[in-house]
This record gives C-alpha cells, sequence and structure tokens, in this order.
C-alpha cells in the first residue's frame, strides 16, 4: 500500500487556515497536483481567513505565480483575506517582476501574517 504524498499542509491557528508547502518549487512540472489540493481546500474548507506559508518554496514560475493568485483570489471570492508570508528572494523577485505584489498582501513573517487578523 503506497501513501500518496501531499504538496501542502493545512493547520488551524486560532480561526485562522495555515497553508504550507511541503515542496520546493511552485512550477510547471508541479502544477497539476498542488492545485489540486488548493482548490480542494477552497471547497471542503471555505476558508475565510487564511495564512500561505512559503517559506519552503526556493523556485516559482509563472504558472506557480499563477497558481499562488488563483488561491488569494478564490479565498477573496469566499468573502475572506489571504496573507502570504516568509518569501524567499526568488519568490520576491518572481513576484515583483510579475507585478502581483502589488495585488497580494505580504508579510514578512508567519507570527505578522497570523496576528495581522
Amino acid at each position: 500500500m503506497t501513501t500518496m504524498e501531499r504538496s501542502v499542509e493545512v493547520e488551524q491557528v486560532r480561526n485562522i487556515t495555515v497553508v504550507r508547502f511541503a515542496v520546493e518549487e511552485l512550477t510547471e512540472e508541479t502544477f497539476q497536483g498542488i492545485a489540486e489540493e488548493l482548490n480542494a481546500i477552497l471547497v471542503e474548507l471555505r476558508p475565510r481567513q487564511v495564512v500561505v506559508d512559503l517559506v519552503s518554496i526556493r523556485r516559482v514560475d509563472d504558472l506557480g505565480l499563477a497558481m499562488v493568485q488563483s488561491f488569494h483570489d478564490g479565498v477573496e471570492e469566499l468573502g475572506g483575506t489571504a496573507i502570504l508570508c516568509r518569501l524567499s528572494q526568488s519568490v520576491m523577485n518572481a513576484l515583483s517582476e510579475s507585478g502581483l505584489q502589488r495585488l497580494l498582501h505580504i508579510r514578512g513573517s508567519l507570527n505578522e501574517a497570523i496576528w495581522t487578523f
């Protein structure tokens, strides 16, 4: 019997849903599985206060950025707020180059993101 590795871990801290990635890349190669897991979080949990912890992500491409933005937008469509935190320099650079840093809520630390709510 094989167990399926999850790419996304979910934890409840107070009334906040913390989403952590268990992978190092958000790229075309990892897109399908991760996108399905993020969508399942939206459908099953319908979270309103979400912190997306990107500490493990070292590389992101355009498809990965689109996935993060789509999850962010999905939370907002539910009437909630998603805050990204602990971004590596390469992820910050990718967000800056794409212009997404102006559209997404970003905090430096996990505690800062949690206490924003």
